[in-house]
């Protein structure tokens, strides 16, 4: 399997710990009945868990376009150093996201790089499959 694709099943298992994260803290917030009901109250999780939240949706929307842009290229045979590079830059880039989000970390706009990082790596692999088709 290409590294295109590895990246686009981390996401996938970075995005399943996010949301059991943001799950476990609203459960602690809400208590277990509040977890097995039909959950009609908005869950009021602050501090690391609706940034789990926060990070988790962030994460879903990107994880979308970065499979829209690598996916056609995998099918089109669009495998080249570019998307490889693109698609390393992209799943670490999301990794530290998530981190840093999580952990509450502002100093220095370091998430907002990391999510322009994830930007990076997904137009990386488009503009090889604009170059490639």
């Amino acid at each position: 399997m290409t590294m295109e694709l590895w990246a686009l099943v981390w996401g996938a298992v970075l995005l399943f710990v996010l949301i059991l994260l943001s799950a476990n803290a609203n459960i602690g917030a809400m208590g277990m009945g509040w977890g097995m009901s039909n959950r009609d109250d908005a869950p009021t999780t602050t501090g690391w868990g609706g940034r789990a939240k926060r990070a988790y949706m962030n994460l879903l929307e990107n994880l979308l376009i970065y499979a829209a842009i690598a996916l056609p290229a995998h099918l089109a045979g669009v495998h080249t150093e570019l998307t490889v590079l693109g698609a390393q830059i992209f799943i670490i880039a999301r990794v530290l996201h998530a981190i840093i989000y999580v952990a509450g970390i502002t100093a220095l706009g370091l998430r907002t790089l990391a999510w322009f990082g994830g930007v990076v790596g997904y137009a990386l692999i488009f503009v090889a499959l604009l170059m490639n088709t």
